[in-house]
């Protein structure tokens, strides 16, 4: 995630969009649902890892839940 955050600053990315008419809303939009995925994705290979043996008594949901905000 580093490396793309700096490579973007680099290639001054948000500069070339911002001169061709894209404003702030779209740009951080795709930002967001960018790490949203990649979240998302790690969340659940996480629970489901502990969920084969070590979470038997707890909620999934719960557990799933609390990984994907600490993402």
């Amino acid at each position: 995630m580093t490396f793309k955050i700096v490579r973007e600053k680099e290639t001054r990315a948000k500069e070339t969009m911002r001169i061709m008419g894209m404003t702030d809303l779209p740009y951080w939009m795709s930002w967001f649902v960018f790490y949203s995925v990649i979240n998302t994705v790690v969340s659940t290979l996480c629970w489901s890892i502990l969920l084969r043996q070590v979470i038997n008594y707890s909620q999934s949901f719960y557990i799933w839940l609390f990984f994907w905000l600490y993402g």
